[in-house]
Protein backbone atom coordinates (compact mmCIF):
# COMPACT_ATOMS: atom_id res chain seq x y z
CA UNK A 1 0.00 0.00 0.00
CA UNK A 2 2.85 2.31 0.87
CA UNK A 3 4.74 1.86 -2.20
CA UNK A 4 1.50 2.65 -4.79
CA UNK A 5 0.71 5.92 -2.45
CA UNK A 6 4.69 6.68 -3.30
CA UNK A 7 4.11 5.85 -6.70
CA UNK A 8 0.73 8.13 -6.67
CA UNK A 9 3.10 10.97 -5.27
CA UNK A 10 5.61 10.96 -7.45
CA UNK A 11 2.72 10.35 -10.43
CA UNK A 12 0.98 13.49 -8.77
CA UNK A 13 4.88 15.36 -8.74
CA UNK A 14 5.17 14.61 -12.59
CA UNK A 15 2.23 15.55 -13.73
CA UNK A 16 3.13 19.26 -11.53
CA UNK A 17 5.94 19.52 -12.98
CA UNK A 18 4.31 18.76 -16.59
CA UNK A 19 1.75 20.95 -15.86
CA UNK A 20 4.46 24.07 -14.68
CA UNK A 21 6.74 23.75 -17.61
CA UNK A 22 2.82 24.27 -19.53
CA UNK A 23 2.94 27.28 -17.68
CA UNK A 24 6.57 28.18 -18.34
CA UNK A 25 5.84 27.87 -22.20
CA UNK A 26 2.95 30.25 -21.91
CA UNK A 27 4.67 32.75 -20.65
CA UNK A 28 7.60 32.46 -22.88
CA UNK A 29 4.82 32.71 -25.63
CA UNK A 30 3.20 35.91 -24.02
CA UNK A 31 6.73 37.60 -23.82
CA UNK A 32 7.80 36.79 -27.23
CA UNK A 33 4.43 38.12 -28.66
CA UNK A 34 4.36 41.21 -26.22
CA UNK A 35 8.02 41.72 -27.96
CA UNK A 36 6.54 41.03 -31.52
CA UNK A 37 4.08 43.90 -30.65
CA UNK A 38 6.53 45.93 -29.96
CA UNK A 39 8.47 45.75 -32.82
CA UNK A 40 5.72 45.99 -34.92
CA UNK A 41 4.99 49.56 -32.99
CA UNK A 42 8.45 50.74 -33.32
CA UNK A 43 8.70 50.21 -37.25
CA UNK A 44 4.80 51.59 -37.65
CA UNK A 45 6.29 54.40 -35.46
CA UNK A 46 9.59 54.89 -37.82
CA UNK A 47 7.76 54.67 -40.67
CA UNK A 48 5.19 57.35 -39.80
CA UNK A 49 8.63 59.24 -38.63
CA UNK A 50 9.59 59.02 -42.43
CA UNK A 51 6.01 59.52 -44.14
CA UNK A 52 6.16 62.85 -41.87
CA UNK A 53 9.84 63.92 -43.59
CA UNK A 54 8.58 63.19 -47.04
CA UNK A 55 5.83 65.55 -46.62
CA UNK A 56 8.04 67.85 -45.16
CA UNK A 57 10.16 67.23 -48.04
CA UNK A 58 7.14 67.81 -50.37
CA UNK A 59 6.39 70.80 -48.93
CA UNK A 60 9.59 72.24 -48.78
CA UNK A 61 10.45 71.87 -52.81
CA UNK A 62 6.83 73.01 -53.04
CA UNK A 63 7.99 75.98 -51.61
CA UNK A 64 10.98 76.43 -53.47
CA UNK A 65 9.07 75.70 -56.87
CA UNK A 66 6.80 78.64 -55.72
CA UNK A 67 9.96 80.73 -54.62
CA UNK A 68 11.71 79.59 -58.39
CA UNK A 69 8.59 80.82 -59.95
CA UNK A 70 8.37 84.35 -58.80
CA UNK A 71 11.73 84.43 -59.94
CA UNK A 72 10.92 83.74 -63.29
CA UNK A 73 7.95 86.09 -62.95
CA UNK A 74 10.36 88.92 -62.11
CA UNK A 75 12.48 88.28 -64.84
CA UNK A 76 9.56 88.55 -66.90
CA UNK A 77 8.85 92.14 -65.28
CA UNK A 78 12.60 92.90 -65.92
CA UNK A 79 12.52 91.81 -69.25
CA UNK A 80 9.37 93.89 -70.09
CA UNK A 81 10.64 96.65 -68.33
CA UNK A 82 13.98 96.65 -70.04
CA UNK A 83 12.08 96.59 -73.31
CA UNK A 84 10.04 99.56 -72.48
CA UNK A 85 13.31 101.62 -71.16
CA UNK A 86 14.55 100.37 -74.65
CA UNK A 87 11.81 102.32 -76.56
CA UNK A 88 11.69 105.01 -74.34
CA UNK A 89 16.07 105.42 -73.33
CA UNK A 90 18.10 103.06 -75.32
CA UNK A 91 20.87 104.58 -73.58
CA UNK A 92 19.75 103.14 -70.13
CA UNK A 93 19.54 99.27 -71.18
CA UNK A 94 22.60 98.23 -70.94
CA UNK A 95 23.42 99.85 -67.61
CA UNK A 96 19.84 98.50 -66.61
CA UNK A 97 20.59 94.96 -67.68
CA UNK A 98 23.81 94.89 -66.22
CA UNK A 99 22.58 96.29 -62.54
CA UNK A 100 19.37 93.01 -63.37
CA UNK A 101 22.42 90.81 -64.25
CA UNK A 102 24.38 91.65 -61.02
CA UNK A 103 21.37 91.68 -58.34
CA UNK A 104 21.02 87.71 -59.42
CA UNK A 105 24.30 86.83 -59.47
Amino acid sequence: MALYGINNSINGFRNDMNGLKKVIYSIKNSINGINNAIVKATYGIKNSIYGLNNVIYGLNNAIYGLSNAIYGFNGIRNAINSYISLKKHPLHVFTNTLKIIIKYM
